[in-house]
């Protein structure tokens, strides 16, 4: 939490200086009203007036305060928290596909959400209730010096009893605090598994249980912000009746010196009140250390992604990828093992093989997503796993079954925002893959829903040409492509004396075997 409140040092200091005015303001209101009470314990109602009106213009200036303090801290706190989410995406961008796909897209969700709400509150607003509980203090404490040393030397006692009073709370705090980000992560996955594999329910006539699958996991997550609440609404009552119980101590002590004349009548309700911020600010005070505590857990999520410092450098240009004695085996089973081939610049490959053989298996593991294999595979020489995931798709491109399409223009879906990429450059890869028809509604707004299948995957195609890697990767990228389209765009690659191509595919069109230079089979 540090490194953001520093990274906004300037802003962060102009607020601590706003709630250092807040809580003097505060305390101020305070010590003038047993001022007016003196007055008129005097009979002195010109005084009184004139104490009404400063004790009025002391509450005028603390709302004033309060407004610029609320403002400038929403705006403090987002701008911290924009920080953190850029963190986290950095992090994800610089981290191997495999590990982004150690969480879901709802887990990942979830932090930039759900994690984040508990941040700004446990977190962010909590550091600024603690300096203002400081400041409530410190001014209160200066404050009581006015009355009686011995109300001051009672005040201190148990304020440093109060303040040594939470460390027995603050290791469940964190616990439950760990338990409740994790029950987020696991509610927000959950309900997306449910919703997005809704469709087989809906044809397997099964729908109902959309509703039980769904209940379930909202039980669960209820029963964890119920078990976090309970721990932290105890913590909470504990604290604020040791605060009641030493500010009783405190008015006691203030009616007895009364009582003996060696203190104002006037003191009571003021000592009443500046004692009531102190144990209140530390009672504030320690349930915001012990949040403050738990929320470093989830902070760790937002942690820097240290780079590797062993990798090593390939050229753009790929001319040999090496297998050899690659294997690879899940929960005991072997799925593969022993491959031994060359894939080599400006010759085509195809990897075929039954459901369930190992042939996507197989092109994570030479795309470097896949790390749980024995073997040895390396690109011009140097070991995949010394080679930089971003430099190494700096020449490979793979196009999947599946082709996702953005909530933006046909164009920027094409480039991905590449804007060094031409019009003509464009237009001449639609007319490649046979996209003639959308040449005029490049600029259009699209969405998965406005092209057909074979469309979507033929602008997956066309995506890969913009990118002039040399070498493509196809793994079933022709299933949903009509025969014609699949033999054009096919055709036009394995003709492509500059480029490395590998598909993956069930079935191969027979006219078109021999343009193969090989065909490894699983």
């Amino acid at each position: 939490m540090k490194k953001y409140i520093l990274k906004y040092k300037l802003l962060n200091l102009i607020h601590i200086i706003l709630i250092g005015f807040s809580s003097a303001f505060l305390v101020g209101a305070s010590v003038t009203l047993s001022i007016m009470l003196n007055k008129l314990v005097e009979s002195d109602f010109k005084g009184f007036l004139i104490w009404l009106g400063i004790e009025f213009g002391v509450y005028l200036l603390f709302l004033a305060d309060t407004y610029l303090i609320r403002v400038n801290q929403t705006k403090l706190i987002q701008k911290m928290t924009l920080s953190l989410r850029d963190d986290y995406i950095n992090s994800l961008t610089r981290k191997s596909f495999s590990e982004f796909k150690n969480k879901t897209v709802g887990e990942h969700l979830s932090i930039l959400n759900n994690d984040i709400k508990i941040i700004e509150e446990s977190g962010f607003e909590s550091f600024y209730s603690l300096v203002s509980t400081v400041f409530t203090t410190f001014f209160s404490i200066i404050a009581l010096f006015s009355y009686d040393y011995r109300i001051v030397l009672l005040s201190i006692l148990l304020t440093l009893i109060l303040t040594y009073l939470p460390r027995s709370f603050a290791h469940k705090m964190e616990k439950a605090m760990k338990r409740f980000s994790i029950g987020n992560e696991t509610f927000i996955s959950s309900l997306t598994d449910q919703l997005l594999g809704y469709d087989t329910l809906y044809c397997s006539n099964k729908k109902e249980m959309l509703s039980i699958k769904c209940g379930e996991v909202i039980k669960k997550f209820i029963f964890e912000k119920i078990v976090f609440i309970k721990t932290s609404s105890l913590i909470e009552i504990i604290m604020s009746l040791f605060s009641i119980i030493s500010q009783m101590l405190v008015l006691l002590l203030t009616g007895y010196l009364i009582i003996l004349k060696q203190v104002s009548i006037g003191s009571i309700s003021s000592v009443g009140q500046i004692s009531g911020n102190i144990f209140n600010s530390l009672t504030t005070f320690n349930q915001l250390q012990v949040s403050i505590s738990s929320v470093n857990i989830i902070f760790e999520k937002f942690g820097a992604f240290e780079k590797s410092s062993h990798y090593r450098y390939i050229d753009k240009d790929i001319e040999e990828i090496k297998l050899t004695n690659v294997g690879y085996s899940f929960k005991d089973k072997e799925i593969f093992k022993n491959i031994n081939c060359s894939f080599e610049k400006g010759k085509n490959y195809a990897i075929v093989g039954e459901s369930g053989s190992g042939k996507s298996t197989l092109i994570n593991i030479i795309l470097g997503n896949n790390k749980q294999y024995s073997g040895s595979v390396k690109y011009n020489d140097v070991e995949i796993s010394d080679i930089e995931e971003s430099q190494l798709f700096k020449s490979v491109s793979y196009i999947g079954n599946i082709t996702h399409i953005y909530h933006d223009s046909l164009r920027n879906n094409l480039t991905l925002w590449d804007n060094k990429i031409n019009e003509s450059e464009i237009i001449n890869i639609l007319k490649q893959v046979n996209l003639i028809d959308l040449i005029p509604r490049l600029d259009d707004e699209v969405s998965m829903s406005f092209l057909s299948e074979g469309q979507k995957q033929r602008l997956g195609i066309a995506r890969a040409y913009l990118t002039k890697t040399n070498v493509i990767i196809m793994d079933e990228s022709m299933a949903n492509l009509d025969r014609d389209n699949a033999f054009l765009i096919e055709n036009q690659l394995l003709n492509d004396p500059t480029r490395m191509y590998i598909t993956v595919s069930h079935h191969l069109q027979e006219k078109l075997l021999d343009r193969f230079h090989s065909i490894i089979t699983l």
